[in-house]
């Protein structure tokens, strides 16, 4: 087996192999940053003695943050701690594709750092990720077929080649000798990047070329440990639930993206009515460093307070921390004594002004805490993604993500000012940023301009801004046209809407039927109609017209709504300068407020049902607060302490007041 189909199964192994071969990879990993450190340090003798004496401290400072990294899977934190200040954009994994929403019998197009590749299901059944050209002519492998024995075709001249990019089929060949020898050439391969599957996400290595292969195998993906074991039910191994994965591609860059959802000041405002208020919650917070910033492992902060919508104001009963982990993974970890919400966004560079967002929420619950997670907007809103179907989380994913394309899209053009690889710079030279609420931002940039920017192949200039709403909020080509599970909803939904208009049309046709029948009766029986009388027409109509009319406009006003459910699934545009009904209506339910929701009761207790929770395991690396040290006492928030210490005295005071007083 070679390197990529062993690489792709890697996922699929038990826990015990795979922990194992996780260790024999970073152990080579950590060897090979040693041996280079001896190799540079042999050659500088020049250091001086002050310059040892400054930089010892740090390195101390910099090996006692990273002896407890907050929120770095037990492997990514292995590899941050054996090169802290090791980064590079090319020799990374990300995602690329979403696997049960893509079509296996097809080729699929995506992009990343600029270079257009093909994703593909190969005849092993595992996924596969080529540069998206032949190598005959160059031209397009993602307008060719997968065929029945498990090659992928090229239309043009029907070259054929398998998972690990061989060529197994050359039918211009004038013999069988001369195919088989130029087969045997390297050149006649596809130019294929080391991949792999996992945590239900196809992902590809960010460089081809000889050394791909040994550095993939290297270098643990950016996995999230909770995520690891669930299957399609979304039961997770860790005692929780998995709502499904999202996917879009957006017309925003990657560092918008991160700068965009690292942000807690602007949820309020910009998701209004979704979240909260733009009027009511804004709020002021302190940032608390939970884990420094590092080249190789971002940083992670908490916000204390955490603000709306993670809390109500004046009342701080959850927490909530931002962890960045270059180059794709940003988790938001929302803590509360009853459960935890963890949200891992994924964000792949694809080319300048777009990437490719991948999102998930796991859940876990802690029912021996009570329920008074179940009043907090935020655990009401991420339950609600946990019950419903893929393709109902999908058409509903714009009425969010839409309140902030419409400002980021033009943001950064506005920022970049047509010098795409400046934004760092460019960022730093135009914002105003007083606030402490702008800390985790400032961070990112930081880290950007440090490691940025980002190694675009080919043109590197920013797009211009898109002022065509249509091409703008079109959702269709941003998503519908490669899920499976929108095209399959789309169609039904266009089928109930013509069937149900059908249906209308021919009610309407028997009501006029109808009346020009009961009409020309009455003219009859008065003479030819000459005076006809309205109300006596009225009083000759059979019931059943009437009801036949009723049912006519009412299935018309579904085929309507449904016609409106179907223009989802191709755009939805959007502006903050007027009200949206979708949004509105959340509001109206409750699940943007806090307080009590039957329905959210119901859910909890359904999802998370004491007899099926208490048996499971939790995986490796999971940092819920039963299992991870850093959080055992779920305590980093001032307010939140303050309002704990305060609980304790106010019970003690109680428990004094109610000791009786014995008289002698």
């Amino acid at each position: 087996m070679s390197l990529a189909s062993s690489s792709a199964l890697r996922p699929t192994t038990s826990a015990p192999s795979r922990a194992s071969t996780r260790e024999r990879v970073v152990d080579r990993a950590r060897s090979t940053s040693i041996r280079r450190r001896l190799a540079v340090l042999s050659t500088t003798n020049e250091i001086s003695t002050r310059a040892r004496r400054t930089s010892a401290p740090r390195a101390r400072a910099r090996a006692s943050a990273l002896a407890n990294p907050h929120g770095l899977s037990p492997d990514r934190a292995a590899v941050v701690e054996a090169d802290p200040e090791a980064y590079s954009w090319t020799k990374q994994w990300y995602p690329v594709a979403v696997c049960d929403v893509l079509d296996e019998t097809k080729p699929h197009a995506t992009q990343l750092l600029g270079v257009d590749l093909v994703v593909w299901k190969n005849g092993t059944g595992t996924w596969s990720v080529f540069e998206d050209k032949c190598p005959h002519r160059m031209a397009p492998l993602t307008e060719g077929r997968v065929e029945s024995d498990g090659t992928l075709l090229c239309a043009y001249h029907a070259w054929r080649f398998d998972g690990d990019g061989n060529c197994t089929a050359m039918p211009q060949a004038s013999s069988a000798e001369e195919e088989a020898r130029v087969k045997a050439n390297e050149k006649s391969c596809a130019f294929k990047r080391p991949s792999m599957v996992a945590q239900g996400l196809v992902w590809a290595w960010g460089e081809s070329g000889p050394e791909a292969e040994m550095e993939s195998a290297m270098t643990p993906p950016l996995l999230v440990p909770e995520i690891d074991g669930i299957g399609k039910s979304g039961r997770a191994a860790c005692g929780g639930f998995r709502n499904h994965w999202q996917v879009r591609d957006l017309p925003y860059g990657w560092n918008a993206f991160f700068e965009n959802a690292i942000d807690p000041a602007h949820a309020v405002v910009s998701h209004h009515t979704l979240v909260g208020s733009r009027y009511d919650d804004p709020a002021g917070f302190q940032c608390v460093v939970e884990r420094p910033v590092t080249s190789a492992g971002g940083f992670r902060c908490a916000i204390d307070p955490a603000v709306p919508p993670f809390n109500t104001i004046g009342k701080y009963d959850a927490e909530t921390s931002y962890d960045f982990q270059p180059p794709a993974l940003l988790k938001i970890d929302w803590r509360h004594e009853g459960g935890r919400f963890l949200t891992s966004h994924y964000c792949t560079p694809t080319r300048p002004g777009w990437c490719r967002h991948f999102v998930v929420t796991i859940a876990q619950r802690r029912h021996e805490k009570g329920d008074a997670i179940r009043q907090h907007r935020w655990f009401k809103l991420n339950l609600f993604t946990l019950t419903s179907p893929a393709w109902l989380t999908h058409v509903l994913g714009p009425t969010f993500l839409h309140q902030d394309m419409v400002l980021l899209h033009q943001q950064e053009k506005i920022i970049a000012q047509g010098e795409g690889q400046k934004l760092a710079e460019k960022w730093k030279e135009q914002v105003f940023t007083p606030t402490t609420a702008d800390k985790m931002t400032i961070f990112f940039y930081k880290w950007f301009e440090r490691n940025g920017p980002i190694p675009w192949v080919g043109d590197a200039s920013m797009p211009p801004i898109e002022r065509d709403s249509s091409k703008l909020f079109d959702t269709y080509e941003m998503h519908t046209k490669y899920c499976t599970h929108c095209q399959g909803a789309l169609r039904n939904t266009e089928i109930a809407m013509y069937g149900t208009g059908a249906v209308a049309v021919g009610k309407l046709f028997w009501v006029f039927a109808s009346v020009v029948y009961a009409s020309a009766a009455l003219g009859a029986a008065t003479n030819g109609g000459a005076g006809l009388n309205a109300l006596e027409l009225v009083k000759s109509l059979d019931g059943s017209v009437y009801s036949d009319l009723f049912s006519s406009f009412s299935l018309g006003a579904t085929a309507f709504f449904l016609w409106g459910f179907a223009q989802m699934f191709r755009t939805y545009p959007f502006s903050h300068s007027e009200d949206d009904i979708v949004m509105e209506g959340t509001a109206k339910i409750g699940l943007s407020n806090d307080g009590p929701s039957a329905y959210i009761d119901f859910v909890d207790r359904t999802l998370f049902d004491r007899s099926k929770d208490s048996s499971q395991g939790h995986n490796r690396g999971c940092e819920c607060s039963t299992c991870s040290p850093h959080f055992k006492d779920l305590i980093k928030s001032t307010m939140l302490a303050r309002a704990k210490n305060g609980e304790a005295e106010t019970e003690t005071e109680t428990k004094t007041e109610e000791v009786p007083v014995i008289s002698r």
